[in-house]
């Protein structure tokens, strides 16, 4: 979660306005968060797949949510959620020995890993547990069965967020485009 805290820049800002203009300082001040909060959302999906997170700028925007500041909560934050994504959105691809897939900084190999699609239409990236392929019966036929599967997933998007030069970035244009998008503020309710 990032949360858009401004106290230090408000004080400078504060201090060159006259006292008339002070009654328009907590208005100007909601919308700035807002207008703040709306570009950080925008710009964390940017630094994310910067930072290596191979994912669709859709699907890291789906997973944020801004919570909006107003008059008695002068406070704006962007949270991610979500579940850790399955491996085969990181651009996953079958090979000889096992499944390639682009998560952080370039392409791995997870060895006897397989791309299969499920009977009820999805498709993932899998790796069978304990021993690769056994005799079973089933109907009184002899069958070999490669069950257990298991699902691989990468990294979620809250994961992707609380990454270090993600978080230094999104604090940079926080700190960057508050007091002038508040300056714009002041002066267009002003008039």
């Amino acid at each position: 979660m990032i949360t858009v805290d401004v106290r230090g820049s408000m004080d400078s800002i504060i201090a060159d306005l006259s006292r008339k203009q002070r009654d328009v300082v907590e208005p100007a001040t909601v919308r700035a968060l807002n207008k703040v909060a709306a570009q950080v959302k925008t710009n964390a999906s940017r630094q994310m797949r910067d930072a290596g997170y191979n994912l669709k700028v859709s699907d890291i925007k789906r997973a944020l949510t801004v919570s909006r500041a107003s008059s008695g909560n002068l406070r704006a934050s962007v949270v991610a959620s979500g579940r850790p994504i399955p491996l085969i959105q990181y651009g996953a691809r079958q090979v000889s020995s096992g499944v390639s897939v682009d998560v952080l900084n370039g392409r791995k190999v997870i060895a006897n890993a397989f791309i299969a699609t499920m009977p009820s239409g999805h498709k993932g990236v899998y790796v069978r547990v304990g021993k690769t392929h056994k005799k079973i019966n089933k109907r009184g036929r002899a069958q070999w069965s490669g069950l257990p599967i298991q699902e691989l997933f990468g990294p979620s998007v809250p994961n992707g967020l609380a990454n270090a030069a993600v978080q230094a970035a999104l604090q940079d244009l926080i700190a960057q485009k508050f007091p002038d998008i508040l300056r714009q503020q002041i002066k267009y309710l002003s008039r």
